[in-house]
């Protein structure tokens, strides 16, 4: 059977490479596209689903950002199986910054540079956030899809996004660090807790994770 899995913000496919999982499983990453011109975030889903074959069974796994976007794919979808790792599933969910960010709009004062820079205090940040000590490779591998256009648009469609009442996903596994400080677990509810893990533990506590995954997988 076949994952499809959605990174998070601005990151590939690499994202999800030190998983293990069980054999029988094929994991297929669908990359960004670009968004259209005050594209909704339901129009978006719809086009990144045309990587998807729905005649046959699938799974549907969303990290971060990616999270949001396979719970909004579930309108149109139905997998046989959806996992979450490192997310939110509502609102209730979002860190208070997040939500005051959106109320004001504060989140588009941030220069956009400041995530597409390689040279200035932004790569700092980002090699926080994306690189580990197991992995000691540049963190362009990991975040690679810089447009300004997507992040820009991206960033406003997570401040806002709203679970919708008109669907509900079935069959979901919600995976969360309880060191993650994007979405801080405390606001979490309905979660497998993985010990030490923070906002990347898929890379950085991949055994863990794996393990988790898998235990849900065997029923299939």
């Amino acid at each position: 059977m076949k994952i499809y899995q959605v990174s998070g913000l601005g990151a590939n496919g690499n994202a999800f490479r030190n998983l293990r999982l069980n054999d029988d499983f094929e994991q297929i990453y669908i990359p960004w596209l670009v968004p259209e011109k005050n594209e909704s975030l339901a129009h978006y889903t719809e086009r990144l689903l045309e990587k998807i074959n729905p005649s046959e069974d699938f799974i549907l796994m969303g990290l971060s950002f990616g999270g949001i976007v396979a719970q909004e794919m579930n309108r149109f979808v139905h997998p046989k199986h959806t996992f979450l790792i490192s997310t939110v599933k509502n609102r209730t969910e979002m860190p208070p910054l997040l939500k005051f960010s959106a109320s004001l709009n504060a989140h588009k004062l941030i220069p956009i540079s400041f995530l597409t820079s390689d040279k200035a205090f932004s790569y700092v940040m980002l090699r926080k956030l994306y690189y580990t000590d197991r992995e000691k490779d540049n963190i362009d591998d990991i975040f690679e899809f810089k447009n300004k256009e997507y992040l820009r648009w991206s960033i406003h469609k997570i401040v806002n996004w709203e679970h919708s009442a008109s669907y509900q996903e079935k069959n979901l596994t919600h995976l969360h660090g309880n060191k993650d400080v994007i979405f801080p677990i405390s606001n979490i509810k309905n979660a497998i807790s993985i010990e030490g893990g923070t906002h990347i533990m898929i890379m950085q506590k991949p055994k863990q994770v794996s393990r988790e995954i898998n235990k849900v997988l065997q029923s299939f």
